[in-house]
């Protein structure tokens, strides 16, 4: 009988160990996965694109000046608003010359504005650039560019820069140009010039004498922020450069008939004869003799429609139809840097029978500006649309609805709000802008609203036609009890 050995049995320890060792692993697996996720979750949450910003808003147009577009750049950004407006022609070298400088300092403006964003150190930076033109027989522009750049603290920073360009030619002038590049003529103009500069009683009490000695020294160098206008020639000097902070930046005009001698030949003025009016010619015309008559009151619901910071040619024209379909009158508050290139479409306005209203020149916040900034945004602007539309505005907005004590005492004009902010800058949509007027118009509303967004020229007839539906009427604001 043969006798089988029995395998040995598997000790109780082995087993133990082996579950141990499977549970220990298992559970290594698991917080391996955990923290894989964990990180990549975290990774995900890192690298996650940023809430959308506030859009930009670009759009180009042609001015009353031929061969001369103006480009415009918005944003209502929370903490880094501008409103930016250049020139461009058919010159490439003057283009690059503009744009490089308008958006050297957008940049640095943006980039100053993030630090805002990030710390929340100041509530909001502002940049505001905007140009005038003077045109010249000869067929010379000259662009004057303001800027006005602030990112927090108690000043902000302003500075003016000029380029003259002959549109046809593509040539951007300089005063040796104009001067015949006389060193003689040169030191005659710095003469009149100190001599315009002393005689000016605003300007004298806050002269620095030593300053200005030295700013307007016969030296080519010294003589490059000047604009070449149809009867003078005009000296722009920044803050603090030639006087006192109080003084704000002046501007020195010297009538062209007093250096005609020295400038070069084709600058000249040219000998003419003038002729003096006939009585007849004197006489008011029968448009000006005209009476208007006294409006009807209206009744029932009213809404007054308002629209800031145009005109615009395109959309500000197709806003003008669509209240015309409607028999609908509004309010416009316009800015006069855009005034003065589209006077125009300020004439068709008034014979329409809308309101005019003051928006400043250039759209900064007046309650972070000195008194006589705020004077001159109101005043310029004030004075454009009455050169436009042979009327002054009746009303003013002041840019974000920003108003103090300062601001309400430099002007006389009915200061004016609004209680329905569509926040078209915003959302830039047409059915959106009829959802924000149905949900908040009430009778006797002021509506907000900006004429140079495409989608507000857009979806205007639904408003219009909505609050026609409801029974409203259309007045201007003056018209609100």
């Amino acid at each position: 009988m043969s006798t089988h050995t029995k395998p040995p049995k598997r000790g109780r320890w082995i087993d133990i160990a082996f579950i141990t060792a499977i549970i220990s692993l298992s559970s290594l697996v698991a917080i391996l996965l955990f923290f894989s996720t964990s990180n990549k979750s975290d990774k995900e949450i890192g690298t996650a694109s940023p809430p959308d910003k506030t859009k930009e808003e670009v759009n180009e147009s042609e001015s009353v000046y031929p061969g001369i577009r103006i480009v415009t750049e918005t944003s209502n950004d929370e903490y880094s608003p501008f409103a930016i407006q250049y020139p461009q022609s058919n010159v490439p070298s003057f283009n690059e010359k503009v744009k490089t400088y308008t958006q050297q300092l957008k940049t640095l403006y943006l980039e100053e504005t993030k630090y805002i964003r990030e710390t929340s150190k100041y509530n909001k930076g502002e940049l505001n650039i905007s140009f005038e033109v003077f045109p010249h027989p000869t067929g010379y522009y000259s662009f004057v560019i303001h800027s006005n750049m602030y990112t927090g603290g108690a000043n902000g920073v302003a500075e003016t820069n000029i380029i003259r360009l002959q549109s046809q030619s593509g040539h951007m002038l300089t005063m040796k140009d104009l001067l015949g590049n006389s060193e003689e003529a040169l030191a005659l103009l710095s003469s009149k010039l100190k001599e315009a500069i002393t005689s000016d009683e605003q300007v004298t009490p806050y002269l620095v004498e030593e300053q200005m000695e030295e700013k307007i020294a016969p030296k080519w160098d010294n003589f490059t922020n000047f604009a070449l206008a149809e009867d003078s020639l005009k000296f722009y000097f920044d803050d603090y450069e030639i006087t006192a902070g109080a003084a704000g930046a002046p501007v020195i005009s010297i009538p062209l008939s007093q250096v005609n001698d020295i400038l070069a030949d084709e600058f000249q003025l040219p000998v003419v004869s003038i002729d003096r009016p006939s009585a007849e010619t004197e006489k008011p015309s029968t448009d000006e003799q005209k009476v208007e008559e006294p409006t009807t009151p209206v009744t029932g619901k009213i809404v007054a429609l308002t629209f800031d910071d145009g005109p615009n040619p395109e959309t500000t024209r197709k806003v003008l139809d669509t209240l015309k379909k409607y028999n609908a009158k509004a309010t416009f508050f316009m800015l006069g840097s855009r005034v003065s290139f589209y006077p125009e479409l300020v004439k068709e306005m008034k014979d329409a029978g809308h309101e005019l209203g003051n928006h400043t020149w250039n759209h900064p916040d007046l309650t972070k500006a000195p008194a006589k900034k705020i004077v001159d945004e109101i005043n310029n602007t004030s004075n454009a649309i009455e050169k436009a539309s042979g009327s002054k505005p009746t009303v003013f907005r002041p840019p974000y609805g920003a108003v103090n004590k300062t601001v309400r005492s430099q002007t006389n004009l009915p200061v004016i709000l609004w209680d329905v902010d569509t926040l078209d800058w915003k959302h830039r949509s047409a059915p959106r802008l009829l959802e924000i007027v149905k949900e908040h118009v009430r009778d006797g509303s002021t509506i907000l609203m900006h004429d140079i967004h495409p989608s507000t020229a857009d979806g205007l007839d639904a408003v219009l036609a909505y609050l026609q539906s409801e029974g409203y009427s259309f007045v201007t604001v003056s018209e609100l009890p």
